[in-house]
């Protein structure tokens, strides 16, 4: 489990995805870790992150699209 700050409302769009980034970064090196101590290579890990990130970007995009 991750602990994440509180998102500062007055902070550009910019900032706050530097924000989250730096919030959620330190979870992805140790997904990345605990997947190479299972085997994984860590390009083999960052690549089904990216995919499964590209997949709930689309899931995002489309529930926007039918919510009008």
């Amino acid at each position: 489990m991750i602990n994440l700050q509180s998102v500062q409302s007055d902070a550009t769009h910019d900032q706050r995805l530097l924000d989250c980034r730096a919030e959620v970064e330190p979870a992805l090196h140790q997904i990345i870790k605990d997947a190479q101590r299972n085997g994984w290579a860590p390009a083999e890990v960052a690549m089904a992150i990216a995919d499964a990130a590209d997949d709930y970007i689309l899931l995002l995009a489309n529930r926007k699209a039918t919510a009008h």
